[in-house]
């Protein structure tokens, strides 16, 4: 990592408490020389020389609370916040609240406040890689101007598409966050500012007990292990830096092969 990627730039972690990728994301950051926000509901494990702001990422009103206190530029924003949905109770519209809508709004209000040269970088998933096969239904949510009217789309399907919280509104809140990637893309760059994303494998995170064994054990072939926070941290950090300068719109796969095995059927 270059320890000077971020120096002198103003940096909003969302999702970046605790001690998963968005915290390795911060920590990274915040040693690369940038100047970090964190925005999340658990305060980072390790908040030395880190800034943080109590947010819920679900939550539109709290969203445009936190944007509206930081009031001046922002050199680059990541998205790290996400709920796998496996958990008793939680819902479809949990799920997308979190994954996708809130990304999505958090976005809006902080692009602009971001100038030419600047940057956001979402963390979607390998869970998210099927989006081609759902493109009508994801097309019809990015159509949805704003978080009140995507959660109405979101709770119309709860009959169907998303009935089952668990994986499958996951995935498609992924898959949703791999389109809008790409879309924002080509609109955000006219005013100079890129917008990726990364779609990480099997992780070492409180999150990856969330996932069935044999699951886990399947996605992490062939290279035969998890990932750490940190190895999903890097790619992100390198996407937002200038060293990224002419990456946009890219969705990279960080998986150890997996994707590539699956693609070729030798797994």
């Amino acid at each position: 990592m270059t320890d000077s990627w971020y120096e002198g730039k103003r940096v909003v972690v969302a999702g970046g408490g605790g001690s998963g990728m968005g915290a390795a994301v911060a920590s990274l950051v915040r040693d690369a020389g940038g100047d970090v926000m964190v925005f999340d509901l658990r305060e980072p494990d390790d908040p030395n020389g880190l800034h943080f702001e109590r947010v819920d990422l679900g939550d539109p009103k709290a969203i445009d609370a936190a944007v509206d206190a930081l009031g001046v530029q922002v050199d680059a924003l990541f998205n790290c916040q996400g709920i796998p949905g496996s958990r008793p109770g939680t819902t479809a519209a949990d799920v997308m609240r979190v994954n996708f809508l809130g990304v999505r709004h958090l976005s809006e209000r902080v692009l602009p406040l971001i100038p030419a040269g600047g940057s956001v970088a979402s963390i979607a998933s390998v869970g998210g890689l099927g989006w081609d096969r759902r493109r009508e239904a994801i097309d019809e949510l990015l159509e949805t101007p704003d978080f009140a009217t995507g959660l109405e789309w979101v709770e119309k399907q709860t009959d169907g598409l998303l009935k089952q919280v668990f994986p499958r509104a996951y995935s498609f809140s992924k898959q949703a966050l791999i389109v809008w990637t790409m879309r924002v893309a080509v609109s955000a760059i006219e005013g100079g500012v890129r917008v990726n994303c990364s779609s990480p494998g099997s992780t070492r995170t409180a999150m990856a007990s969330d996932f069935p064994a044999e699951g886990v054990e399947y996605i992490s072939r062939p290279i035969g292990r998890e990932s750490t926070p940190e190895e999903q941290a890097r790619p992100v950090v390198f996407l937002n830096s200038d060293a990224a300068s002419y990456i946009n719109g890219a969705n990279v796969v960080v998986d150890g092969g997996n994707a590539a095995a699956r693609t070729l059927g030798l797994l």
